[in-house]
């Protein structure tokens, strides 16, 4: 007849691991970033999705965090979507994961006022870059600043 064994001090598998790998695995979100930026037109929507865009995944005053790059366009639509972002990614994802949705706003460069802008000499800077005997670099900074269009 076998007699069953017990074991009255079976260790945690944490408490086989080193110390910096207990550290690593304590600090380290569990989700993986590049299956929610695969998946965030499924789990936000098309319409938030195409607004949004994720930047990181991190910890954030001991709460997960997810920082959001928006354009400043759809900065207010962002905004007021958070608790609802929030609740479909913990339940796409089966638990509490995000505890804070934080954007920073996108930089657009295809901005009217910026593609506008150029850089204009005044009479005595085109003097002076009259003045360079290198043929090559007279003509692109006189292409810079837009002083040669007839």
């Amino acid at each position: 007849m076998k007699k069953n064994r017990t074991f009255s001090s079976l260790k945690p598998i944490s408490s086989l691991l080193p110390d910096n790998v207990k550290k690593l695995i304590k600090n380290r979100p569990h989700g993986d970033l590049e299956k929610l930026k695969n998946s965030w037109a499924k789990i936000v929507g098309d319409d938030l999705a195409s607004k949004s865009e994720v930047q990181k995944i991190q910890k954030f005053n001991s709460e997960n965090s997810i920082f959001l790059k928006v354009s400043k366009e759809h900065l207010i639509d962002v905004d007021y979507s958070r608790d609802e972002m929030i609740e479909k990614i913990n339940a796409y994802l089966g638990f509490k994961f995000v505890n804070k949705i934080l954007i920073n706003v996108k930089e657009n460069y295809k901005d009217p006022q910026i593609s506008k802008k150029t850089l204009n000499f005044d009479k005595k800077l085109k003097n002076i870059v009259e003045t360079i005997e290198d043929e090559e670099l007279k003509t692109k900074l006189l292409n810079l600043g837009n002083i040669n269009k007839k």
